[in-house]
Order: structure tokens, then C-alpha cells, then sequence
């Protein structure tokens, strides 16, 4: 007998993700909007932390990591709503699951467990600059030198295999969701969170970048995630990886040796 019993259309689990995936990646913009309309230069964030170099208090700390954990989920979302997508498609038409809608919601929720565990990570390192003082007030890297390795990190990288091969792997879901299909809820959690974790072997220098150029800033913001969604979605995405690589060399080099 066959696990899936395919329907000719989205059902309403399926329309129901896309719509509580929509409403999340507005909301994270929506943010960073806001972040961009604040007379000061770094944004309102800016002045919850403040200009010491003294330790990050616990409250500032939480809404750093909220500040990442917002950029990674509103980058990186739209890169994988189509397998969030095709998943809740399979899960409607899979005889095997009792409560598909729950296995889309934790499917989902694995992808932002994997993205919130980087966000942590980029919070560790982003308190650790700003306690050596080398953070200025757009909370971007104080030395060129450093902002411009950053740089020369992320292009080198745009031309690796691993990129490519993540890309693929991103840009036509189904193959992979059907290998990797699990049995259950905690099946679900645990193939969303690698789903999660290959999405960004796609990107995380890139996720890096605003480091380089400042959070807070909308501007670079914006810019990496339309490199990001050029790269997946545009039909010479490769081509776009490869010359932003460039780009992205030649300017890390040019911060560097200015």
C-alpha cells in the first residue's frame, strides 16, 4: 500500500503554513523597518546597549540574540517555504500520520530551531566584540580589517561545491523531503531541523555579512537577502553565486588593503 494518497490540490493544512510563514517573515521585516526609521545610527537597538564597552547585561543580551534570531528567520525563511510548503502537502496526503498539521507546524518549527541555534552562536560572537570595544554605533566591526576578512570569507565561499551542492539540494525540495521522510511528530522536528541546517550550509557567512555592515543597517539587510533568494529562486542563480563571490572578494580585499 502506498503512503501518500496525492490530492490535485493544497489543502487547508497545507494553505494554513503558508499563511503563518507569511505573517512571520512580515513581521521580522517589520522590525528591521523599524530599526531603520530610528534617527540614531544604529537603530533603536542601539540604545538599549549603549556605547560601553562594559559587559553586555542579561536583558541586552536577550535582545541581541532576538535581533539575530530575527535576521536568520526572516532571511532564511522564504529560502525554505517551499519545503515547509511541499511538506505540508505530503503530511495532508500521508496515511501514516494522525495529525498532519501538527507534523507541518513542527516540521517548520524544526527549520527555526536549527536557524535559532545560529542565531545563538552569531550572539556569542557579536558579545564578544562588543566587549573587546570593537563594535562602533551602527554595531557593525570597528576595523575595516576585519570587516573586509569577513567579506573575503564570504565570496571565497560562494564558489565551493558545499554551496552549490546545499543550493541544490534547496531549490527543488521534493527529492529531498521524500529521502528523508520520518515517521511521527518527533520524525517531523527532526527532519525540519536538518532541512534547518542545510539551508544554511547555503549562507551562513552571508548571514555573517551584516557583522560587516551592521544589523541594525535595513539596507545591508536587504541586500543579503536578495543575494540569497537571486541565488535560489533566479534560473542563472549559480551565476549570481559565483559573480557576488567576486564582488564580494575584490571589496573584502579593498576594506582590507585600502
Amino acid at each position: 500500500m502506498s503512503l501518500f494518497v496525492v490530492t490535485e490540490r493544497p489543502g487547508p493544512q497545507a494553505a494554513l503554513v503558508l499563511a503563518w510563514l507569511t505573517l512571520l517573515v512580515c513581521a521580522c521585516w517589520a522590525w528591521f523597518a523599524f530599526q531603520g526609521m530610528h534617527p540614531s545610527p544604529g537603530g533603536a537597538l542601539r540604545d538599549f546597549i549603549g556605547s560601553s564597552p562594559a559587559p553586555l547585561r542579561a536583558g541586552q543580551l536577550v535582545l541581541v540574540f532576538a535581533m539575530w534570531t530575527g535576521l536568520c528567520v526572516g532571511l532564511m525563511l522564504p529560502a525554505a517555504a517551499g519545503a515547509v510548503f511541499v511538506y505540508a502537502r505530503l503530511a495532508e496526503d500521508c496515511q501514516a500520520l494522525r495529525w498532519p498539521r501538527l507534523a507541518a507546524a513542527l516540521y517548520a518549527g524544526g527549520c527555526l530551531l536549527a536557524w535559532c541555534g545560529f542565531a545563538a552562536l552569531v550572539t556569542l560572537i557579536h558579545w564578544t566584540l562588543h566587549d573587546a570595544g570593537m563594535l562602533d554605533a551602527t554595531l557593525a566591526v570597528r576595523h575595516p580589517a576585519g570587516a573586509g576578512l569577513a567579506m573575503v570569507a564570504a565570496g571565497v565561499y560562494q564558489w565551493t561545491p558545499a554551496k552549490h551542492e546545499c543550493l541544490d539540494y534547496c531549490r527543488t525540495p521534493l527529492p529531498g523531503v521524500l529521502a528523508e521522510w520520518r515517521g511521527g511528530m518527533a520524525g517531523a522536528l527532526w527532519q525540519g531541523a536538518e532541512h534547518g541546517r542545510i539551508c544554511l550550509g547555503c549562507c551562513w557567512l552571508l548571514l555573517l555579512l551584516p557583522l560587516a555592515g551592521g544589523p541594525g543597517d535595513p539596507g545591508v539587510v536587504a541586500a543579503v537577502g536578495l543575494l540569497m533568494l537571486s541565488e535560489l529562486r533566479l534560473k542563472e542563480g549559480s551565476l549570481a553565486g559565483w559573480v557576488s563571490g567576486l564582488v564580494l572578494v575584490a571589496w573584502g580585499t579593498w576594506r582590507m588593503f585600502p
